[in-house]
């Protein structure tokens, strides 16, 4: 419960599917009545028809908040994954949640069944007994379907008490789908004898039969009666219209109503029964089935145009996206006046893990902590905000207070849930809930690849650091050094300018390497390195040269003597750190950038500096004197 709301989880699929989409607009209406309120978890492919390449996609039944949900229902045959739904029920059951199967059969939960035996018996008797073919013909799902060999012995049944005896000739197999209807099809029409009735185990293949046989000169319904099974909407737009069986959204919602409320009362292991509606069409020879057909056709072409329209918005949203150079950017394309027309209703849930650049989310198994809110269209605020697990989504009472579902779908790439959106309508549009699929995949897509194209960034900065900088004191190499002194030489702005070239050797690297170890040698020269680099001005190139011999190529006016005498004070801090005494010998030298530059001269100048200084260090040295 929340806000003294009771919340009803649906788990389901395709919700942008016509009877999904009138079943749970129909259902919501009936909750708002109840001050309940329908949080839809749905995805967008059927685990079942697809293996396991979209297991990513089901983790949203994992975003379900069982501490505050009332109870769950479940659309078994949209999802198809007898193993998925179970954990669904498991979790339901720990957290003393009461389950709702739609249209499957599981252990210890409540059940809406439709009985399609008997729906589909009606359409057999009504074929067979009141048009009465000589030679009728099942054409079947698949062969190993429950649902297929069950109207299969409807059809046995039904023909035998007409005085038929069944053989296997009367029996194809379309597996439910339009191709191999289709080769079924074709195959009837190669015999002696075409069947003069045709009783199809769904809807699709008695379309597809329809246009096969019609494309051969066959006429239906005059030399050919044809049925189907399942009343989708485009069984009573085809010409013609196909006889079929209807399992009506208002009953479906008022059935799983009555099931919700006595569940809520304490009753266990209800079971309601549906009945599929028959309704005689044209394809068996009745008249036309009046059904607010146009309201379809206006559908169907609403969705259809919105969708080119919504192509190409989508496409630039998720290009741009993944173009981006930071999550800011993401931000604004998402909220930008043309994307803004399909992401004004959309929360955005986004995995930290997936911007730690220095591993590849996708590839490796990276632990989920933490998740921000990255996108929040209910909120005037364009900030991402850390996402807090307890509140399900921002804003959510106002959400709530609209009245409409809340619909979660995944976010998915290369096969790895990276997040979660929710959208939240305003009305009850198919468009809206036609747009959502695309829309999560546009955003899984942009953000996946945004993902991908920053961890290649850092792959390949990472490689050009592994080749230009030494890898000991994070300087320039000397190939690296020659490469960016040409570019300099190459940038009108530096010619005829100052330029200092500044040497500097560690000195006693031998005494600490004997003494310390090769260890401490390395500290030494690195700490040398850092320090030069930090007193240059910005713009300096330094280059490990040697050694330990180290030198920065500094373009523009500078004093070389105030550089150098930070360097020193800079060691003697950093000598302190150490514990032993880390100190350098310098040569410095400036002169005038042009085209002709000698580089070899310039630093050939700078090191005889260098050495009379190292010189004298080694006399004070030898005399026991301090350094002047």
């Amino acid at each position: 419960m929340i806000a003294g709301k009771k919340i009803i989880a649906l788990c389901t699929y395709r919700i942008y599917d016509s009877q999904v989409f009138s079943f749970t607009a129909e259902l919501n209406e009936l909750l708002k009545a109840a001050d309940s309120r329908l949080f839809i978890y749905a995805m967008n492919a059927e685990i079942g028809n697809v293996g396991n390449t979209h297991l990513a996609e089901a983790s949203v039944f994992d975003l379900i908040p069982y501490d505050k949900v009332d109870a769950i229902i479940i659309m078994d045959e949209k999802i198809k994954c007898r193993e998925l739904v179970e954990r669904i029920i498991d979790k339901a059951n720990s957290h003393e949640i009461p389950a709702i199967i739609v249209d499957g059969e599981y252990d210890n939960v409540s059940h809406v069944k439709f009985d399609y035996a008997k729906g589909f018996e009606a359409i057999v008797r009504h074929i067979i007994e009141f048009h009465k073919p000589k030679h009728p013909h099942f054409m079947a799902g698949k062969p190993d379907s429950e649902f297929s060999n069950e109207r299969l012995e409807v059809f046995k049944k039904v023909i035998e008490e007409n005085g038929f005896t069944f053989d296997n000739s009367m029996v194809s197999y379309g597996d439910f789908w339009s191709i191999p209807s289709r080769a079924a099809a074709k195959e009837l029409l190669k015999r002696d004898v075409i069947p003069d009735a045709v009783i199809c185990a769904n809807d699709i293949m008695a379309i597809n039969v329809c246009d096969v046989f019609s494309s051969h000169g066959i006429n239906t319904p005059d030399q050919v009666l044809i049925s189907g099974f399942d009343g989708l909407d485009e069984a009573f737009l085809s010409s013609p219209g196909i006889t079929t069986a209807i399992c009506d959204s208002a009953t479906l919602a008022n059935t799983v109503m009555k099931v919700i409320n006595g569940v809520l009362r304490g009753e266990k292991n209800i079971t309601e029964w549906i009945t599929p509606s028959f309704m005689a069409n044209e394809s068996c020879g009745c008249p036309r089935c009046q059904i607010n057909w146009m309201s379809t056709v206006q559908g169907f072409n609403n969705r259809f145009y919105h969708h080119q329209d919504d192509v190409y918005i989508m496409q630039d949203l998720t290009s741009n996206i993944m173009a981006s150079d930071k999550m800011a950017d993401c931000i604004w394309h998402l909220s930008n006046s043309v994307a803004n027309s399909i992401t004004k209703n959309m929360c955005l849930i986004v995995e930290d893990a997936c911007f730690n650049i220095e591993n590849n989310y996708f590839l490796e198994d990276m632990e989920k902590t933490t998740r921000s809110v990255i996108y929040n269209s209910y909120s005037d605020t364009d900030e991402i905000f850390p996402y807090n697990e307890e509140d399900i989504i921002p804003n959510l009472e106002d959400i709530m207070e609209r009245g409409y579902p809340i619909i979660f779908n995944v976010l998915e790439y290369m096969g790895k849930d990276i997040g979660f959106v929710c959208y939240s309508f305003s009305r009850y549009d198919l468009i809206d809930y036609s747009r959502t699929p695309s829309l999560t995949n546009c955003l899984g897509m942009g953000f996946g690849g945004y993902v991908t194209i920053r961890y290649q960034k850092y792959l390949r900065d990472k490689i050009q650091r592994m080749y230009q900088n030494d890898a000991l004191t994070g300087l320039y190499n000397r190939l690296a050094f020659l490469s960016k002194l040409e570019e300099l030489k190459d940038a009108p702005q530096n010619s005829g300018q100052k330029l200092t070239i500044i040497m500097t050797d560690l000195n006693g690297l031998k005494e600490i390497n004997d003494t310390l170890g090769h260890a401490a040698g390395d500290r030494a020269i690195a700490t040398v390195a850092k320090v030069l680099k930090s007193v240059c001005p910005k713009g300096s190139l330094c280059v490990r040269f040697g050694g330990d011999e180290m030198l920065a190529l500094v373009p523009g006016e500078c004093n070389s003597c105030d550089i150098i005498a930070k360097m020193e004070e800079n060691l003697t801090k950093e000598s302190e750190k150490l514990g032993y005494t880390v100190s350098s010998s310098y040569g410095a030298y400036s002169t005038i950038f042009d085209e002709f530059l000698d580089l070899d001269k310039i630093i050939a100048m700078a090191d005889e500096q260098m050495y009379k200084m190292k010189k004298r260090n080694k006399q004070n040295k030898k005399n026991n004197t301090p350094e002047n």
